[in-house]
Formats: structure tokens, sequence, C-alpha cells
């Protein structure tokens, strides 16, 4: 039997999709984070996350633990050439690292020209032109991008708290803030730096603030409005630097896939973009993987479909 797999490695979660040659879905797996951001060549985070969700892929879809892959794709969050950490062993004819907008990309467009904004702990936006070129606008990080992400929301929210509470006014954010971390705005400051409250801990706020946006509270509403503009200009940008004029835009990620998030992405979206077609992802981020998993085989999508 010939293995494929496709891996997709986030900040908040590793997700695998194994397959056969045949193209049928053997197992689906989840773990842990494995996003090495800011972190040293002696780090482990990536490769334990991946070898762990693999394993465990192998061992669902009933296979020995020393099986050996034909093709494999991994997309990481914040890929930029280079592992920055040490090296998963995984055993692969075809071995490909790259960027998790890439496969977030294939994934939703099955493959097609189209363009994806992954608004998830993080966001970046990719398109892929009907020429085969691909723009990548944003993914950046944390501290120099992450417009319209879950942690840029948090972010921003801990910001206008602080303020708040150093200028001693009254806010449904700064309450709703503190009630969530247990802990004033200034401990969770300190909080974050000292690494106590991680970055996706710090995400995890993002759901509160916009269910108080929905209550109508205005900060919290500001800021989801001003994130929502600043991803719909990334979408903007990237369909400019790809030539569409009508594209197919798909959103991805655990931010998308809030209502009140969604709702207003989209709004922003029609005044940036008019021509824009908003569409369902056909398939998720670890599927695109495996289908690019696929393609650097020399299997093509139709070959896939027809058999």
């Amino acid at each position: 039997m010939h293995l494929f797999a496709g891996i997709d490695v986030g900040q908040s979660a590793t997700k695998v999709a194994l397959a056969d040659e045949e193209g049928v879905l053997l197992a689906r797996a989840s773990g842990p984070a494995g996003d090495e951001l800011g972190l040293g060549a002696a780090s482990t985070r990536l490769r334990d996350a991946v070898e762990s969700t693999l394993a465990a892929a192998v061992k669902r879809a009933g296979l020995p633990a020393s099986a050996r892959f034909t093709s494999l794709v991994v997309g990481i969050s914040g890929f930029d050439r280079e592992l920055q950490g040490r090296r998963p062993r995984i055993h692969a004819r075809h071995l490909r690292y790259t960027h998790d907008a890439e496969i977030a990309l294939a994934g939703a467009h099955a493959g097609a020209p189209g363009i994806v904004a992954i608004a998830g702990t993080g966001s970046v936006v990719r398109a892929l032109a009907r020429g085969g070129s691909e723009v990548r606008i944003g993914g950046h990080g944390y501290l120099f991008g992450d417009e319209g992400s879950a942690f840029g929301l948090a972010r921003d929210s801990l910001r206008a708290a602080v303020l708040a509470r150093d200028e001693r006014r009254a806010s449904g954010l700064l309450a709703a803030l503190e009630r969530h971390f247990g802990c004033t705005a200034a401990e969770c400051v300190r909080g974050f730096y000292s690494g106590t409250i991680a970055r996706a801990k710090l995400a995890g706020f993002a759901p509160a603030l916009l269910a108080e946006a929905q209550r109508g509270e205005r900060t919290a509403r500001a800021i989801v409005h001003a994130h929502a503009l600043a991803l719909a200009a990334q979408i903007r940008a990237a369909a400019r630097l790809a030539r569409m004029r009508s594209p197919e835009v798909a959103l991805l990620g655990g931010l998308a896939a809030n209502a009140t998030f969604e709702r207003a992405l989209r709004s922003a979206l029609r005044g940036a973009l008019p021509g824009a077609r908003y569409r369902r992802p056909i398939y998720d981020a670890a599927l695109g993987a495996l289908l690019l998993a696929f393609t650097q085989a020399g299997i093509t999508l139709r070959e896939i479909a027809e058999r």
C-alpha cells in the first residue's frame, strides 16, 4: 500500500489526514499545537506535535508504527523557508514543508484559483492566480501581523482594558476581560510577558470579546470593526496582485467560524472588494495538504477523482 498524508500545524492544534493511493481517507487525527514562532533551534515543539499526531493517525488506520509514506506535505503556521527547531523524524519518499496558507488555499478551492483568508489564532491571506502564481499577504506573527485574528482581537482588547483601568474608567470590555482571566488587566499583561499566559490562552478571549461586541459594547465593536477592515484590505491587496476582479474568497479558522466576526468581515469585504464572491471551503487545510501530497507525487486531482 502507498500512503499519503497531509499535516496542518497551527498555533492551536496539529491535524493529520491519511489516505491510500486510491484517495481513500484512512484516518484523521488531532494533536497539540506545533508552531515554533520565536523559538530557537533546540525547540522540539514542532517535532513532537507532528510525530505524535501522525502516529495517532497511523494507529487509527490500523497500520504498523513503522509505516512509510510515498508522499507527505506539512503546512506550518509562520513557516518561512527553513524549520526553526528540530526536524520531525518522518519516513517519506517525497516530503515538503510549507506555509499553512498554501495548504489552506489548496483545500478551500480544491486546487482551483481563488483566495483564502485564515482567521484563527493568527491570520494570513493567500491567493492562487489563474496562471498558477501565488500571492501571500500578512502572516507575519503576533508582533507584526495577525490582523483579523483571535490573538489580534484579544491583544487589542487587553490594550484597551489596561488603558481603561489606568484611567479608572468604567468599561464593559474591562470587566469581561478581568472576569475571563480571573485577574486584573495589568496582571494579564504581566502574565503574558512572563509566559504564564501563553499566546493561545490570550487568544482564547476572542469569543468573549465578540460576545461583548454583539451586545453592543462600544470598544469591543470598534476592535472587531477595525480588524475586519484590516483583513478585508489584505484580501483586496491579494486580489489586486493576483489580477482577480471577482475572486472566490473562502474563510478558514476558528475566528472565521464565529458568526459575529464573519458578518463583520463580509460587510467589510463588500466595501473593499465588491466583486468578491464568498464561498464555503471545499476541504479543510489538512485535506489541502493531502491534495498537495498527491500532486507532489505526480498524481493529479482528476486522477484521484477517476479512481
